[in-house]
């Protein structure tokens, strides 16, 4: 058994989502009169909706009843756009450390619903943890969901390494004292920068989880 575990973010990370959840946002503030940017919109991800929402309709001086408003209406929007997809190397990375006995959760600003159902029909047995934004009173930026995933795997947070491609998410795990491999699936290297290593793919998330995890690299599957 490896003594580090992996935890990854679920949008923009395990699935191809973050834009599909930006058109739902997009359409649902531009029922407002609001026409919200992409990066705007993505570096608060990993919050939840309810934190996102409030946030962006203070900048655009919604009330709280637009703003619940808006939240319905994203949801609605997300439904009907929503299609399923993998990032290329995705499938292969988390076999790769399932192989190698390397422990693994997911820690999101999703829905536990949602997130469970996608997690159970296409990545069974893989993640021995889940923490959603049901799952805890402070979501990202804190350090909760993270201290929450590092304590059900039965590790140390000094010990996880985090995958994770938005800001909120990196200050989060930073503050639970973990290293963070940020992807930039959405967001430039500028946004990322908090994080100890940047990759641009999949790929290079697994070059950098095999240093850390001590994986030699003839053990690496391509």
């Amino acid at each position: 058994m490896r003594n580090k575990a992996v935890l990854f973010d679920f949008d923009g990370v395990v699935v191809k989502s973050m834009e599909q959840h930006f058109n739902a946002w997009r359409q649902a503030f531009l029922e407002k009169g609001v026409e919200i940017k992409e990066d705007e919109f993505f570096v608060l991800e990993g919050q939840g909706i309810n934190t996102i929402a409030h946030h962006l309709g203070k900048i655009y001086g919604l009330n709280r009843q637009q703003v619940e408003e808006v939240m319905e209406r994203k949801v609605n929007y997300y439904n009907q756009f929503m299609t399923l997809e993998f990032y290329d190397h995705f499938h292969e990375l988390v076999e790769h450390l399932h192989r190698r006995q390397v422990p693994m959760g997911v820690v999101t600003g999703g829905n536990r619903s949602r997130v469970e159902k996608i997690i159970n029909e296409h990545f069974n047995h893989y993640f021995r943890a889940l923490v959603t934004v049901d799952d805890v009173e402070r979501g990202k930026p804190f350090p909760d969901p993270f201290l929450k995933a590092a304590q059900m795997l039965n590790m140390a947070p000094q010990n996880c390494i985090v995958v994770e491609n938005a800001p909120m998410g990196i200050k989060g795990a930073k503050r639970a004292g973990m290293t963070v491999v940020a992807i930039t699936t959405t967001l430039k290297p500028d946004y990322l920068k908090q994080a100890d290593y940047i990759a641009h793919n999949f790929l290079e998330v697994e070059e950098i989880l095999n240093t850390l995890l001590g994986i030699e690299r003839t053990e690496t599957i391509k």
